[in-house]
């Protein structure tokens, strides 16, 4: 964990005395009533710095999803650069039933939590996984938590392909047509559609493709419920 450096401002102030001068003797009648001097008054101190906290983790308005992590980040790189207790290793669930071994960005903080798969080697970060619920972050291309299916539509510029709901891939976006947020056109990787809680009958479900103008969901926008950034893959 970083050390934190906490400066102290000095708090004792040095006060200075004036003491008046006698006067030579004068006659009664000449003499007038001498002023005292007026004691000098010490300069009051600055107030001392706010010292920095502990293992302060970057807003997601001062980081980006993409600069987060570096490509040949390890563990304990992450943790120098984040702070310890924001980066640490967990077993991650994947699809059908599988774990992995990877890492967890602010463990403690449900909203801004990114799960960190890991390369092949199990050293280096491969790729983040954002899924918590009103998530704050955003990626590069404008993909984030909670935006609907009819958004994502015309952000895109044309209708997109994605699996049906209730299975493992469920909701999984396939293809988007070559629309603006194909890979080919600076799309920023996979995207999860989560339906919503009352879906009418016919809903689009199952392994078999959909389109995201189909007339189901222009009554009931399935939402963005999980999001990938890759990182390092063009990595030797």
């Amino acid at each position: 964990m970083p050390r934190t450096v906490v400066l102290l401002l000095p708090a004792a102030l040095a006060l200075a005395a004036c003491s008046a001068s006698e006067s030579p003797s004068t006659p009664a009648s000449d003499a007038a009533p001498s002023a005292a001097a007026p004691a000098a008054t010490a300069p009051e101190a600055p107030p001392a710095p706010a010292a920095a906290p502990v293992d302060a983790a970057p807003k997601p308005a001062a980081a980006t999803l993409e600069t987060l992590l570096l490509p040949d980040d390890t563990l304990a790189s992450a943790q120098a650069r984040l702070g310890a207790a924001n980066v640490v290793a967990r077993e991650l669930d994947g699809a059908e039933g599988e774990t992995f071994p990877g890492w967890v960005l602010y463990p403690d903080d449900a909203m801004r939590r990114i799960d960190v798969f890991l390369d092949d080697a199990g050293k280096h970060p491969a790729s983040l996984r954002i899924d918590a619920e009103r998530s704050p972050w955003q990626r590069a291309d404008g993909i984030r938590i909670g935006l609907t299916s009819a958004e994502l539509q015309a952000m895109n510029g044309k209708p997109f392909e994605f699996l049906g709901f209730d299975w493992d891939y469920g909701g999984a976006i396939t293809d988007w047509r070559e629309g603006k947020l194909a890979a080919a056109n600076g799309g920023g990787g996979p995207v999860r559609l989560c339906p919503p809680e009352s879906t009418p009958e016919d809903y689009p479900s199952g392994d078999s493709p959909f389109g995201s103008d189909d007339p189901h969901l222009a009554k009931s926008p399935a939402t963005v419920c999980e999001f990938s950034v890759g990182i390092g893959e063009d990595r030797d």
